[in-house]
């Protein structure tokens, strides 16, 4: 067993590994898969089969890949669509989660997201990004 892990050691020295979108290939393809299950039709399983093994062979292909500025250029390509939708669901769990004692309000200056106690009525807010004050009324 040592020997197969040094073996295997040896074998991905130089190259690529996993990043963000092999993570996000990865769970795309579970994704499919469990879809997969619940879809009867067998045509529609052979498209869906077929998408999802493109998807393993590019994960795969990233995987094993030498060409690291390449495959670290695709990385931060998509990090520039995913970072921002990321960040989108997680304010909107935030928002979900904080909906009895907190309401998050942007400022009108710096565009920041604020969150501020939920206090009835009208409120002077300070921005800690941009330093202004601004009135806002919190219902």
């Amino acid at each position: 067993m040592k020997n197969f892990i040094e073996g295997f050691r040896r074998f991905m020295q130089g190259r690529y590994g996993t990043d963000t979108l092999n993570n996000f290939l990865a769970g795309l393809s579970v994704f499919i898969w469990i879809v997969d299950i619940f879809v009867f039709n067998w045509i529609a399983r052979s498209v869906i089969a077929l998408i999802q093994l493109g998807i393993i062979g590019f994960f795969i292909f990233r995987m094993l890949s030498r060409n690291i500025n390449a495959r670290s250029r695709e990385n931060r390509a998509f990090l520039k669509v995913f970072t921002p939708v990321k960040n989108w669901v997680v304010l909107q769990y935030k928002k979900i989660r904080d909906r009895k004692t907190y309401r998050y309000l942007t400022c009108p200056h710096c565009k920041a997201n604020l969150r501020v106690r939920y206090n009835k009525g009208r409120h002077t807010v300070h921005c800690p990004k941009c330093g202004k004050d601004f009135e806002k009324n919190i219902r």
